[in-house]
């Protein structure tokens, strides 16, 4: 009965291995929807509202940073001062804790640190120039070179397109 027993743990424990990239990759999927969702609600809250709301990259849950990515975290919040960084006066609508470990993601230029939503619907930069970018996200730890990338188009639709990189970095 012991051999038994130890053979199924052996087996077991194979078993879980190879369905480790199969788990990864519908945990970064689970991610790039969930930042895609958070978009979509930035963008109705704005028009519901009737003021700014942004999305911006935050590692406590309460304020925007200026360093580091989307990895971290983000807050969601009425922007009604519309310089993309939270004040304590300013609502918060939605907290999104840091990625959960070997995910990484990062914005180019444009969405490196936030993505704003003026009441029209339409995503804006601090100036009022239609802001336009893509995040990427992939697994830091795999050999895989599949990711996501959630471009964000200037009228401020979004939309995830599955992605082959050189490198998770």
């Amino acid at each position: 009965m012991l051999v038994v027993m130890a053979l199924l743990g052996v087996f077991l424990s194979l078993g879980a291995n190879a369905w480790k990239p199969l788990r990864q990759k519908y945990q970064l999927q689970a991610q790039a929807e969930d930042l895609l969702s958070t978009l979509a609600l930035a963008r109705s809250e704005a028009a519901k509202r009737g003021v700014r709301v942004t999305l911006c990259v935050s590692s406590d849950g309460v304020y925007c940073r200026s360093d580091g990515g989307w990895t971290q975290g983000w807050v969601l919040f009425e922007d009604t001062d519309g310089n993309a960084v939270r004040s304590a006066t300013e609502p918060l609508i939605q907290v999104h804790a840091a990625l959960p470990a070997g995910v990484l993601a990062w914005g180019n230029s444009p969405v490196v640190r936030y993505v704003s939503y003026a009441p029209n619907r339409r995503s804006q930069l601090v100036s009022g120039a239609p802001q336009a970018g893509t995040i990427t996200l992939c697994l830091a730890s795999s050999t895989s070179t599949s990711g996501w990338d959630l471009a964000i188009n200037f009228v401020g639709n979004a939309h995830l397109e599955a992605v082959t990189l050189t490198s998770c970095s």
